[in-house]
């Protein structure tokens, strides 16, 4: 098992007719860049989620 620190959750994704969240969103790896207009987000899908704790989300990457 491979155990990495995306960062912090940045936005989320939801479904407006079902009132699910779809993905989550954390910042990628280039955060400077970001700020010039490139975007590396990662999107993980909810499917992907497998635990949320206080502090921490376990995904299946």
């Amino acid at each position: 098992m491979m155990v990495e620190d995306f960062g912090y959750v940045q936005d989320v994704c939801a479904d407006l007719e079902s009132g699910t969240i779809t993905s989550i969103i954390v910042p990628g790896s280039n955060k400077i860049l970001n700020m010039f207009g490139t975007s590396n987000d990662i999107v993980i899908p909810w499917q992907q989620i497998k635990c949320i704790g206080d502090d921490v989300i376990l995904v299946e990457i």
